[in-house]
């Protein structure tokens, strides 16, 4: 049905108008901060923009960005590397670029968790060398930061594991896997959930892991202090390294549309953040830095010059 209603429309959902008849917000699994987050946010722009917005739940990043193409989402949470890699047609797009997706904003930054049992005895990232292993949802930007993060610390192989938060937290409870990364905003419920309740512990990055990680190969990385104290029993700083959430948007997607929308969600931080604490992570002077070079749509850089934080 989504994909009868693009195809006989002009403007990717868009009626003649320029308003679309319903706008498809693809979001991520139902354990993590991207479907609740995006729930929030759809029924924030239904009830406040004239405008009929559904969050769908998916297996995060990569999927939503090929909904997308498909012309079955108009709007998705991402991170910045898969926008870039989709933009230029790398990797997981390697064999079709959507040279049609946008940046509408950059929201909080995504940071890894490698959280590991007490008794598994890893110290360090290389000592995951060999053992089972949680990278993340098939599909997500959580496999994809977590194989980077084995390569960058020189881990030769590990017993993959591809599931959600939730279904990594029962794994790690009932110890068939030794670790897990929970690659999302700071603090995350489901590092939260999965230290208070398991005998389990942040670890480190090594400093040589985190340059190789934020080279120039990956300019959307930044080095990451998780505060001590962030989490229970958490009695040191752990160094790790994040990138930053972001709603990419179809280009298709009006300009009026895009525009009220970006106004919108930044106008209404202190409502927002009454829904979900990771909105009081928002900031919106670093909603279009380390974009990667991938376009903002139109509609968001028009909010954007309006207010100053674009010249």
């Amino acid at each position: 049905m989504l994909i009868f209603v693009s195809a006989c429309s002009s403007d990717n959902g868009a009626t003649a108008e320029g308003k679309p008849d319903r706008i498809t917000f693809s979001t991520g699994t139902t354990s993590g901060v991207y479907y609740p987050l995006g729930a929030l946010l759809a029924t924030h722009w239904t009830n406040t923009n004239d405008l009929s917005v559904t969050a769908q739940a998916s297996n995060g990043s990569v999927e939503n960005l090929k909904l997308m193409q498909r012309g079955e989402s108009h709007l998705a949470f991402s991170t910045v590397n898969i926008i870039w890699e989709a933009y230029n047609g790398e990797n997981s797009f390697g064999d079709k670029k959507y040279e049609d997706v946008r940046i509408l904003a950059n929201l909080y930054p995504n940071v890894s968790h490698i959280i590991a049992l007490n008794d598994a005895k890893i110290d360090s990232i290389d000592d995951l060398d060999g053992e089972s292993f949680v990278l993340g949802a098939a599909g997500s930007a959580t496999e994809l930061e977590s194989k980077l993060i084995l390569k960058a610390h020189g881990v030769q192989s590990v017993k993959e594991n591809y599931v959600g938060f939730g279904e990594a937290v029962d794994l790690m409870r009932n110890k068939q896997v030794k670790a897990v990364n929970i690659y999302t905003g700071v603090p995350a419920a489901g590092a939260s959930e999965l230290i208070s309740t398991v005998d389990s512990k942040l670890v480190s990055f090594t400093k040589e892991g985190v340059a190789n990680m934020t080279d120039e190969k990956n300019p959307w990385n930044f080095e990451y202090v998780i505060e001590k104290g962030t989490y229970e029993g958490q009695e040191e700083d752990i160094l790790t390294v994040g990138q930053y959430s972001t709603i990419a948007v179809d280009v298709n997607l009006s300009e009026e549309t895009v525009y009220e929308m970006t106004k919108s969600l930044w106008e209404n931080l202190d409502t927002l953040s009454e829904g979900h604490s990771v909105v009081k992570a928002f900031d919106l002077e670093k909603a279009v830095t380390g974009t990667a070079d991938v376009p903002l749509h139109p509609g968001a850089e028009k909010y954007y010059k309006e207010i100053g934080v674009l010249k």
